[in-house]
This record gives structure tokens, C-alpha cells and sequence, in this order.
């Protein structure tokens, strides 16, 4: 499903490239782009950055754009503008053209001229808010913020497989370099502890550029003997070792036309820097024990959790090679600095993972969300990933409480009030509760057989149903 609906839009588009400006004709209009075809043999560069002159409601307008996807005649280009914008100069032809059709853009179903989503499937049919704008957009990457679209929304985003949530300031400042390095061809360096992300922010800088129909090969550098990582990279002939039967191409080879993520970078043994050094000067390289010079189209973007330019300090990575990679660079944030990010994840992932099991749990405890907002979560997002599957898999519960997380509570903050997490009286009542109901369903509601199970006696039996609004 697209996130971004399509209108139909066959107006006349005037763009303004390296040959001057050009006549084409519009197919359709998103808020991400327009489709259309050359007219009269001219064309633009693929990847070239424009000026885009539309009609929008009876009212000339220029974008910012590139064009991309070019075929038989036919290209689209991609608005390069913010959100905002787009929301002022688009939104509300959006709206009305959808309330005109009389139809949903996502499902085809009829819908009301009036309303926000679509009664059948629930998506968003009113494009004048700038926030519902800025939040669509930013889902190209997984930028999913709480309480910006209806839950049935949120619900298909799950079913997207998007794993990159958040709405903290320097997430945000991360998916806006995400979009800034995507159409760029340079390396990228990604930085951060172990767990908070790094392949999830190389797959989304591919999937947004220009090689995201080519092949993304990731590596890990530190979970391959040194001996083995350059017939891995650079592939081999066969003889060249022993056990060398047949050729086989590396990695290098495989992503060519793609991208190639070498994760854990300052893991490189030094003789391999220099290989990898000598290919990034000009893109080509020799297989092991084989001569023949071989060129690969390669976007190479690298990931670390350590310091390299320590490493550099101490001798064991090249300078060199250091200041090839960090041409670009992103530095991902621990879990626990980032906020509001924790919960908002932990509600993301309880809905992904309920579906996948399908169970009907309804959320979290008071104690529970506590816990998550105090817990450090030295494992970061992957951490965070595993204990919600762990808490789904095992409880059958309504919703998941503190002990369900079954997390270190050694590592939760010095700093937490504690009045839910800790508060005896509301763990007393709250096991009291379940067990009074478990006596309940299995006894049928017989008393005595409850006061029996139970241990009590039939009027305080009777008081319990009570407290526990239980009649």
C-alpha cells in the first residue's frame, strides 16, 4: 500500500534544466512527486537537480526537484522540498481531488466528501494538516509519531516491516540526513553503540537512492578470521587456496550497482585497509590469486560502534582510509537518551509482534511503562526489540506488566519516583485481583468453591467480588 496516495494530474509541467526549460506532459501527482512523459524528443540527465513550474489550482508554482526513474520516455521527479511546504502548496488540492472522486486513494472504496480517513480502510483522506503531511512523507524511512495518525494507520505501518521508529530531536536530525545523503553517491559513516541501528540507517539511505532496485550486501567485519574477510570482499579464482574448486565472486561483486555495508569497519585488519583504500580510488580490484582487473559501481557506506579515530591514534586503522569513509556521517543516539522514544518503540513493536502472534493484547501496565522509561537498556534497540518479543511470546495477560518485561532492574535509573514500579499495596492488590478472578472462572462463580480455593471465608469471599467490581 502506498503511504502517499496518487491523483490523476495531466496538466502541462514546465522544467528547468542544464538545457533550458522543457514542456512535458503530467501522468499523476503524489506528495513525494509528479510522473510524466517527454514531449517533443527533449529530455533531462537522470539524477539531475531541476525547477519544476505546475499549475496547482488555477496557480502557477515552482518546486525544487530531481529526476529519476527514467523509461521509455517516461520519468518522475522527486520534490525536494520540506514538508511544510508541501503541505500548503499541495494539501489542499489533495483533499479536494479525493473528496471530488468520491473515492479512496488507498482501498477504492467509496468514501463521504466529508471526514478525516477513509471509513473502509481507515487512511488519511484530509491532507490539510501539516503534521499528517510531514508524518507521511518521513514514513519513506520510518519516522512513525505517536498520536499523528489514527491507530488503523499505525496498524498497517506494522505490516510495512518499518523497524525505524521515532520522534526525538536527534532522530529526527538523523532522518534528515538519511534524506540528504540518499541521492549521493559518497560513502557514509554510521556511528553508534551496538544495537541502536546502524544497518536499519544503511538499508534506509539505499532504499531511498537511486540503487535501491540493485542489491544491498551487508558484511560484518569482526564475525570473519581476517584470513577469510578478503576472499569474502573481493572473491577468489579457483586454485587460489586450497579448497579453492571454483571461482567465486565477493561481496564487492555481488552489490555492484548497489550498495555495500561493511559493519564493524574498525575490525579491518590493516593489510585489508589497504586493499579496500586502493579500491575506493578508482572502484577497481583483482580477485585473489587472479590478475584480471575488475571495475564494481559500489556506494559503500561503513558502520562502527568503537572509536576509529582512537584507532587511528594507537596505529591500528589507517588515517587515510579514516577520512575516505567520513566523507558523510551519522551518529545514531543510545536508546536511553532518547526520550519519549522508548515508550512510543516499545507500543510500535507490541503491535508488530501481537499481530504476528495473534494475541489480543490490549498495552501496558502503569508499572510497565515505567519501567521502560527508566530501564537504561544497555542493549539498546535490539534489546528493546527482544524483550517485547520475549513479553508477547510469554504472557497471557491483557495487558503486559513489569515482570513480563523480565529486564535487569539493577540497570534502572537512580533516579526513578518509584511510586508505581515499587508501590507494594498496588503489587498486593493487583495479585489479589487476578487470583480472586481466576477463582471466579474456574469455580463458575460458586462461593463456596471460591472460599475454598481461596482460602477465606464466604463473607469476605463476598467483599472481594466487590472490591474487585468483579459481580
Amino acid at each position: 500500500m502506498r503511504l502517499a496516495p496518487r491523483v490523476p494530474y495531466d496538466g502541462i509541467m514546465h522544467i528547468k534544466c542544464k538545457v533550458g526549460w522543457i514542456k512535458v506532459q503530467c501522468e499523476d501527482l503524489s506528495l513525494f512527486g509528479v510522473k510524466f512523459r517527454y514531449l517533443n524528443g527533449s529530455t533531462c540527465e537522470h539524477h539531475e537537480w531541476v525547477k519544476l513550474k505546475l499549475n496547482i489550482d488555477n496557480r502557477t508554482t515552482v518546486f525544487n526537484g530531481r529526476i529519476y526513474r527514467e523509461e521509455n520516455r517516461h520519468a518522475v521527479a522527486l520534490f525536494n522540498e520540506d514538508d511544510l511546504t508541501i503541505s500548503e502548496l499541495l494539501g489542499r488540492f489533495f483533499t479536494d481531488r479525493i473528496r471530488r472522486s468520491g473515492r479512496c486513494p488507498y482501498c477504492k472504496e467509496r468514501c463521504p466528501c466529508e471526514g478525516a480517513s477513509c471509513p473502509s480502510c481507515g487512511m488519511p483522506i484530509d491532507f490539510t494538516q501539516a503534521d499528517l503531511v510531514q508524518t507521511i512523507r518521513r514514513l519513506k524511512v520510518g519516522d512513525v509519531i505517536a498520536g499523528r495518525l489514527p491507530e488503523e494507520v499505525k496498524s498497517k505501518v506494522c505490516e510495512e516491516n518499518t523497524d525505524f521508529v521515532g520522534s526525538c530531536e536527534r532522530m529526527t536530525r538523523v532522518f534528515d540526513l538519511i534524506r540528504r545523503f540518499a541521492p549521493t553517491d559518497y560513502p557514509v559513516l554510521i556511528l553508534g553503540e551496538t544495537g541502536t541501528g546502524k544497518e536499519l540507517t544503511a538499508r534506509a539511505i539505499h532504499e531511498k537512492s537511486p540503487r535501491r532496485e540493485k542489491a544491498f550486501i551487508a558484511i560484518n567485519c569482526g564475525a570473519i578470521p581476517g584470513e577469510l574477510l578478503e576472499a569474502e570482499l573481493f572473491g577468489y579464482e579457483k586454485g587460489a587456496f586450497t579448497g579453492a574448486h571454483r571461482r567465486k565472486p565477493g561481496k564487492i561483486e555481488q552489490a555492484n550497482g548497489g550498495t555495500l555495508f561493511l559493519d564493524e569497519i574498525g575490525e579491518l585488519p590493516l593489510e585489508l585497509q589497504v586493499k579496500l583504500l586502493r579500491f575506493l580510488e578508482d572502484y577497481t580490484f583483482s580477485r585473489v590469486g587472479g590478475n584480471e582487473t575488475i571495475k564494481a559501481d559500489v556506494r559503500l557506506i561503513a558502520a562502527t560502534n568503537g572509536d576509529l579515530r582512537e584507532l587511528v591514534r594507537k596505529g591500528k586503522f589507517r588515517e587515510d582510509l579514516y577520512y575516505r569513509l567520513k566523507v558523510l556521517s551519522i551518529e545514531l543516539p543510545p536508546l536511553r537518551d532518547r526520550g519519549e522514544d522508548k515508550v512510543l518503540m516499545a507500543k510500535y513493536f507490541l503491535e508488530k509482534f501481537k499481530r504476528e502472534q495473534e494475541k489480543s493484547i490490549e498495552g501496558f501496565t502503569d508499572e510497565a511503562i515505567e519501567l521502560i522509561e527508566n530501564y537504561s537498556w544497555p542493549g539498546n534497540v535490539r534489546e528493546l526489540i527482544n524483550v517485547m518479543k520475549k513479553a508477547v511470546v510469554m504472557t497471557d495477560k491483557r495487558f503486559i506488566d513489569a515482570v513480563d518485561l523480565d529486564v535487569d532492574t539493577s540497570k534502572v535509573s537512580k533516579n526513578i519516583g518509584g511510586q508505581r514500579l515499587f508501590n507494594l499495596k498496588e503489587h498486593m492488590d493487583k495479585l489479589e485481583k487476578e487470583l480472586v478472578e481466576k477463582a471466579f472462572n474456574v469455580s463458575k462463580g460458586n462461593i463456596s468453591k471460591m472460599a475454598s480455593m481461596l482460602g477465606v471465608s464466604r463473607p469476605t469471599v463476598y467483599k472481594l467480588i466487590e472490591k474487585h467490581n468483579l459481580a
